[in-house]
């Protein structure tokens, strides 16, 4: 099904697939276009972690984050199992947490489906570390990049028509060489990182780039062709700053974010403690910049997913993980995806884990249904990229 938008190249070597095939009873698929990564010496030990593994799945991470920024085309990465990274003596929690040192930037974990996202302030950290790094600033910085980088991805998590060509015509994402060395090692420290094509996220560039909910709507409307959104683009160039977004009315309310608070009942005006007023300074402060209630907050966290909450709010800010995380896996598990916001690359995963107890079990029923949505996500928004960049004057 993914070979009908796009040419996929997973790196991976041939002889690690063609043995985890077997262990399944089935053939491997020859079909796949592979970026070799040395498997010698590794092992298959089935449905467990081990140092092995979490070593090769590191190295193929890597290389397809190099390949994904040499060749400027999107990233979609696999689950890692994190106790494996440990064994490996990888001392990164995630994938996240290893682009913000890649490219110095603050990586944003934005988790979701076209129903719900939800972005968390903070991620894997342990709860005991969460209310020390509720800080103003540290917190104004998070909401205004999140806020830019999110008007980037607004709307794009639309469905791609089985009988619409323009989306399912095969995309060639990327001009990779397949006769590229498999056993090249990459210095990923040096590495020089192009210059970033998208919106600068300095706070100045709130008044610039501001993309307005009705052009990026009409932009991914898959009635139009990408012509017609380019010169869409470039007549409303000028309009789009943040001035722009100042008393819309409905359109405000479209583009609202609710602020979850960190404490029981938001703190309960200080009783249950101040990390709230934190909150609160926070988004009134960015309100008066963008001189409409944009961000909405702090929302009690007990009930801020409640029935007629989801029904006024699409996006929601958690302060922590779990506070966020745990309703939207719970209403939306199977379609929810992970977006690395924030970056110079695009970067998206399935919202789930390696599936050790369903491994290498041929009769267990999967639902690939994230790992879907995850290409689906990254294929409207590389055109929607695409046509944003041609709009922006050099």
């Amino acid at each position: 099904m993914i070979a009908k938008w796009c040419k996929p190249i997973y790196c991976v070597s041939w002889d690690l697939l063609a043995r985890a095939a077997k262990l399944l009873g089935i053939k491997p698929p020859i079909t796949m276009q592979l970026h070799e990564v040395d498997s010698t010496g590794i092992s298959i030990q089935q449905g467990m972690p081990t140092q092995q593994s979490g070593q090769y799945s590191f190295e193929s991470f890597c290389t397809a984050l190099e390949l994904s920024i040499k060749h400027n085309v999107g990233l979609v990465t696999l689950p890692i199992n994190k106790y494996a990274w440990n064994l490996a003596g990888i001392q990164y929690a995630g994938h996240t947490e290893y682009l913000r040192e890649r490219f110095q930037k603050n990586a944003i974990m934005m988790l979701g489906c076209e129903e719900m996202f939800v972005a968390l302030f903070t991620d894997h950290i342990p709860l005991n570390a969460v209310a020390q790094n509720v800080q103003k600033e540290r917190l104004t910085n998070f909401l205004r990049d999140f806020y830019l980088s999110f008007f980037a991805t607004k709307n794009i998590s639309l469905p791609i028509h089985k009988e619409d060509d323009k989306m399912t015509q095969e995309r060639n994402f990327s001009n990779i060489s397949q006769q590229e060395s498999a056993t090249t090692k990459t210095d990923y420290k040096d590495y020089t990182i192009p210059m970033e094509l998208h919106l600068d996220k300095q706070m100045n560039a709130l008044k610039h780039y501001a993309l307005n909910y009705k052009m990026v709507a009409r932009l991914l409307d898959i009635n139009h062709s990408l012509q017609e959104s380019d010169d869409m683009l470039l007549q409303e160039e000028n309009t789009n700053s943040l001035e722009s977004h100042r008393n819309k009315g409905q359109d405000s309310e479209l583009l609202q974010i609710a602020v979850l608070g960190l404490n029981p009942h938001a703190g309960d005006n200080g009783v249950l403690g101040n990390e709230d007023f934190i909150i609160k300074d926070c988004i009134e402060s960015l309100n008066q910049i963008l001189g409409h209630e944009v961000f909405v907050g702090p929302i009690a966290p007990d009930s801020a997913f409640i029935p007629s909450n989801r029904k006024k709010f699409k996006i929601f800010v958690a302060m922590y993980h779990d506070s966020g995380l745990a309703p939207l896996k719970s209403l939306y598990f199977d379609r929810s995806i992970n977006v690395s916001l924030n970056l110079p690359i695009l970067r998206t995963s399935p919202d789930h884990g390696t599936g050790y107890d369903k491994a290498y079990k041929v009769n267990t029923n999967l639902n690939m249904q994230s790992y879907l949505e995850s290409f689906k996500f990254l294929i409207l928004r590389t055109i929607h990229q695409e046509a944003l960049q041609k709009s922006i004057p050099s």
